[in-house]
């Protein structure tokens, strides 16, 4: 409670300190007097031919003044230092008043602005006054840091030993209670949390061991009948006219895909998703028509010429995005695919588009977050993996993936660097 009545103070006497600054130092006023003025204008007008004269006494004037002739020569001036022309004495801010005779205007007088030296000398006095108020405040503040410490932090640095062994993973020893401390019930509580933690840790080590296990059998599971789909499709290669083999060699390279990926179960998970090796290298665009020629088992894509140039990737996992990408198109819009490609800001770009219903656009910034699906998934088997996977492969390889409606339709744009 005392601790809550110091604050108190703390914040009471900063409060003071700058209301006590404000009223003691009220900020400046600047009056000009109009009467004073039209008297000394008035008086060098009458004396104006006598200006030159260096016996002639300016008139008296609580101002600072300087007098020009029509053509914009000084006169005189009361003191030195002040602005000597109309441009500066605009920018100066000062007041210009007209000499006049026989109304024509003879010459013009420049009353100096005051009110910069007035600031500046309140600038001073505020500064002054800030200082005496932050050594005030800061006496206040030690004293209550003082007692923060002696109360507070003391006692807890007592206690980081504790948390210190159960940060190092000691969780089978007890921890010693001293209940006369006032942080006694805070080491119960530890010694509490110590005991779930080992809980806890003991439950994880089981499951990870039950999802390896997991991982393992459905691998087995699935290299068995892929195996036996790469067999017999080379079975009947033997006896496949040339279009058939054409066929059965994408499902052999497909089958060999899957392979490849469950293989990669043992290794990774997809919490673990930046493990997975990706090695960007030279890759011809011609290679990446012939993956997008393999993806396309359906036949839907109709694919324009790519321009002849080298790009950074990784074939294997460019293989990968471009099978997840047609895939996708084949389950959400199911028709042609319309594949383009073009030189942009130094790399290649890919363009996928289909003729689907496409996305609502405020799913468009969530297409890579994972496990979203969008409305047009409701009914349709899948994860919400497709594009989370794809996107941070393609970052992977030092390019972009970006995701639009195309009106009709749905595109997918893959940029990759131009290989140097």
């Amino acid at each position: 409670m005392r601790i809550r009545y110091y604050a108190l103070a703390l914040g009471a006497a900063l409060i003071v300190g700058i209301c006590g600054v404000m009223f003691l130092l009220p900020a400046p006023q600047y009056r000009i007097d109009l009467a004073q003025i039209n008297d000394i204008t008035s008086t060098l007008s009458e004396h104006f031919d006598s200006l030159h004269s260096e016996e002639y006494l300016l008139p008296k004037s609580s101002y600072d003044y300087a007098v020009i002739d029509a053509e914009g020569h000084l006169l005189r001036a009361t003191t030195s230092g002040l602005c000597e022309d109309i441009y500066s004495a605009l920018k100066h801010g000062d007041i210009i008043v007209d000499i006049t005779r026989e109304e024509k205007i003879i010459g013009k007088v420049l009353f100096a602005n005051e009110l910069e030296g007035q600031l500046q000398a309140y600038q001073l006095a505020l500064q002054v006054g800030a200082i005496i108020v932050l050594v005030l405040l800061a006496a206040v503040a030690a004293a209550f840091l003082m007692i923060i410490n002696r109360q507070i932090l003391r006692p807890f640095q007592n206690m980081r030993g504790l948390a210190g062994r159960i940060a190092a993973g000691e969780l089978e020893t007890p921890l010693a209670m001293d209940k006369r401390n006032i942080f006694g019930a805070f080491t119960e509580s530890f010694d509490l949390m110590r005991e779930e933690l080992r809980r806890s840790k003991e439950n994880e080590q089981a499951a990870e061991r039950s999802k390896r296990e997991l991982v393992a059998t459905l691998s087995h599971d699935i290299q068995t009948p892929v195996s036996s789909i790469k067999a017999v499709a080379e079975l009947m290669e033997v006896c496949a006219d040339k279009a058939q083999v054409e066929k059965l060699k994408t499902i052999q390279s497909k089958a060999s895909q899957i392979q490849t990926l469950v293989t990669e179960l043992f290794q990774t998970t997809l919490e673990e998703l930046d493990k997975l090796n990706v090695e960007p290298i030279p890759v011809p665009s011609s290679q990446i028509t012939q993956i997008i020629k393999t993806a396309d088992y359906q036949s839907l894509a109709a694919l324009s010429e790519f321009p002849g140039c080298l790009v950074r990737a990784d074939p294997s996992r460019l293989a990968q995005v471009i099978d997840n990408l047609i895939a996708n198109s084949y389950k959400y819009a199911a028709t042609e695919i319309q594949v383009s490609g073009e030189f942009e800001e130094e790399g290649l770009s890919i363009t996928l588009r289909d003729f689907g219903p496409g996305v609502l656009e405020e799913e468009l910034p969530r297409l890579a977050i994972k496990y979203f699906r969008g409305a047009s998934a409701e009914g349709k088997n899948g994860y919400g993996l497709g594009f989370f996977i794809a996107h941070h492969l393609i970052e992977r390889m030092g390019g972009r993936l970006e995701c639009q409606n195309a009106h009709p339709g749905f595109a997918v744009k893959i940029w990759l660097k131009l290989d140097s």
